[in-house]
């Protein structure tokens, strides 16, 4: 009896931690097979391109994904998407990516940083390549993981991946969460303890 009412007190504490955990983005993984959630924008929609690639195209793990597509070195193709978060708050960035035919092509994200009322404040910028070929061979996918910190004030971000110069890079599972603070790992720590004695 005591360890069922300590499982359901662990239980009511760890709920709303592990709801802090869960992804900002929506349709981070694009699985949904298409954009929803996210905005595109190509200023030069005749060089530059954004799109789902399928399950049957070139993957990180079977499922769908994003393949921004360039062939401009006076714009930059951009897939975005705006959330809410909080100031002085950290926060991980994680996705995986890869870049195919591209000898001279520049990738990065910028996490563009504005108050309540959408009002711009400052940025950051995330290079992954620059005027030079992609990072990884054909076939191999680089998994990036990073924090950042919602800077005074701050009550929305916007999310842009963008692709310039000669290049076509894919996204996949781009997902921002908040970084959990050491109280709330140690009681994710004690919840799977109890679970594991309460099995043995």
């Amino acid at each position: 009896m005591k360890m069922n009412r300590f499982m359901w007190i662990l239980f009511i504490s760890c709920t709303p931690l592990v709801s802090l955990q869960a992804g900002l983005l929506v349709n981070g993984d694009f699985n949904t097979g298409d954009f929803s959630g996210w905005w595109t924008w190509a200023a030069d929609s005749a060089n530059q391109s954004g799109q789902i690639e399928p399950v049957t195209g070139y993957t990180y793990d079977g499922t769908p994904n994003s393949k921004l597509w360039s062939a401009s070195s006076t714009w930059q193709m951009t897939l975005g998407q705006e959330f809410a978060l909080a100031a002085n708050t950290p926060y991980t960035l994680s996705f995986a990516y890869s870049g195919r035919w591209t000898t001279w092509g520049s990738v990065g994200i910028s996490i563009d940083y504005s108050d309540s009322n959408w009002t711009w404040l400052n940025y950051e910028w995330i290079s992954l390549y620059n005027q030079q070929p992609a990072p990884n061979t054909d076939g191999q996918w680089l998994l990036y993981s990073g924090t950042f910190t919602a800077p005074a004030g701050t009550a929305n971000a916007a999310l842009k991946i963008k692709a310039a110069d000669w290049t076509t890079v894919y996204f996949d599972n781009v997902n921002v969460s908040i970084v959990p603070e050491p109280a709330t790992l140690l009681l994710l720590g004690l919840g799977g303890l109890a679970l594991r004695r309460r099995s043995a």
